[in-house]
C-alpha cells in the first residue's frame, strides 16, 4: 500500500509498505479514503516539532480521516465490512484515572495518529480498535467524516467553556478550528458573535456560518471593535484559535469582567504572555483545550442536521501524489484555502 512519510522539514516521500494485519479481536481494518491537513501537521512539516514532541527520524502524518471498513476482528460487534466510518485518532489506554473519569484526551499513554512516534493516517490502510471508529450515517460523505474531527474539538472546547444560550462570543482566528467553534456556538444559540482573521476568504465563510460581525485583522482590531460594540463591557467568552502571541492576549482582552478565555491554538513558541493585571482584575477564567473527548458522534449528528454549509470548509482536494503541494498550500494560506484534503 502507499504511505506518505515526512522525512525532513518540508519534504515528504511516498513509499510502498505492507498492509497492516488485524491482530486483536477488537481490531478493524480500514481503507482510508480522505485525510485532512491540520494545523498540527503543518507544525511538524515546517518545524519538525510541536513543543517537546519532535520528529526524530520520519513519520506518517495525518489524523483527520475517514474511510471504509474492509475487515473486522472476531470480537467486533457494531461494525461490518463495507461500512463508512470516521476515525477517532487517539487510542487511549482506557485504564488510567483520566480515561476512567471521561478524559481520554488527557491519557498520558495515548497513541495519537501523526504525533511522534506514532504514524498517522496518510496511508491507504490502517488498523484501529472498534471503539475508535464512528459510523457515518447515510448522506454524510468522507469529507464530512474528516471535518468531524476538528468539529469535535470545537464542540469540546465550547462545552468546557460552559457556553450557554445567549452568550456573546468573540472568536480570534477563522481557520478550521475557529470556524468549528463558530458553527458550534451558532448552532447552540449564541448571542452576538464576533470573529476575526487576516484572510478575507475565511471571513466570508464565517459570515455564511452565521457570524454577526466579521473583523478583518489587517484593518480593524477585534478588541477595539468588541469594546465599541458592547459599550465597553466585552463578551462572555473569548475563544482563541490562531496560536499567535497577539491572539492569546486578544482572547483575554475581549472577555468581560468575570468572563472566560478559551485557548485552542498551538503557539510556535513554548511560552505565551498575557496581561496579568487585566486577567486578575477581571477574575478571568482561562480554559485550555486539549483535543476532544466524547464529542465526535455529536459533531457528525450536528453536521447531518444543520442547514449551515459546514462541509464547504473543504476548499481543496489533492491526490496522494500531491501531498507536498497540499501541505504547502495549507501552510502558506494559498488560493483561499480553508481545509485541504488528501484523496487516497
Amino acid at each position: 500500500m502507499k504511505a506518505v512519510f515526512l522525512i525532513q522539514k518540508r519534504k515528504v516521500v511516498i513509499e510502498d509498505i505492507p498492509v497492516p494485519e488485524i491482530k486483536n479481536k477488537s481490531d478493524v481494518l480500514v481503507r482510508v479514503r480522505r485525510v485532512g491537513i491540520c494545523g498540527s501537521d503543518i507544525h511538524y512539516y515546517l518545524e519538525g516539532k510541536i513543543g517537546d514532541q519532535i520528529v526524530e527520524n520520519r513519520i506518517i502524518l495525518g489524523h483527520e480521516a475517514a474511510g471504509d471498513v474492509m475487515g473486522i476482528g472476531k470480537g467486533v460487534k457494531n461494525l461490518k465490512e463495507g461500512q463508512k466510518v470516521a476515525i477517532e485518532p487517539g487510542i487511549s489506554c482506557g485504564m488510567c484515572p483520566q480515561c476512567i473519569t471521561g478524559k481520554p484526551n488527557l491519557c498520558p499513554d495515548v497513541k495519537f495518529f501523526g504525533t511522534p512516534p506514532v504514524d498517522g493516517a496518510l496511508r491507504e490502510y490502517v488498523v484501529m480498535p472498534e471503539r475508535n471508529l464512528i459510523p457515518l450515517p447515510t448522506g454524510i460523505d468522507y469529507n464530512e467524516g474528516v471535518l468531524s474531527e476538528p468539529l469535535a474539538i470545537g464542540l469540546y472546547g465550547v462545552r468546557l467553556s460552559g457556553f450557554s444560550v445567549g452568550d456573546s462570543v468573540a472568536i480570534i482566528g477563522a481557520g478550521p478550528i475557529g470556524l468549528s467553534i463558530l458553527f458550534s456556538v451558532v448552532s447552540g444559540g449564541a448571542g452576538k458573535v464576533f470573529i476575526s482573521d487576516l484572510l478575507p476568504a475565511r471571513l466570508d465563510m464565517a459570515k455564511k456560518l452565521g457570524a454577526d460581525r466579521i473583523v478583518l485583522a489587517t484593518e480593524e482590531d477585534i478588541v477595539e471593535v468588541v469594546k465599541k460594540e458592547t459599550s465597553g463591557k466585552g463578551v462572555d467568552i473569548g475563544y482563541e484559535a490562531a496560536g499567535k502571541g497577539e491572539t492569546f492576549r486578544q482572547s483575554t482582552d475581549v472577555a468581560r469582567i468575570g468572563g472566560k478565555a478559551v485557548i485552542y491554538g498551538i503557539p510556535e513558541d513554548d511560552r505565551v504572555e498575557f496581561n496579568a493585571h487585566s486577567i486578575r482584575r477581571k477574575e478571568l477564567n482561562i480554559v485550555n483545550v486539549r483535543r476532544s473527548a466524547h464529542t465526535t458522534e455529536l459533531a457528525i449528528e450536528l453536521i447531518k442536521k444543520s442547514n449551515l454549509p459546514f462541509s464547504s470548509l473543504v476548499t481543496h482536494t489533492f491526490p496522494i501524489e500531491k501531498t507536498e503541494d497540499a501541505l504547502n498550500t495549507a501552510a502558506e494560506y494559498k488560493d483561499g484555502v480553508i481545509k485541504a484534503v488528501i484523496e487516497l
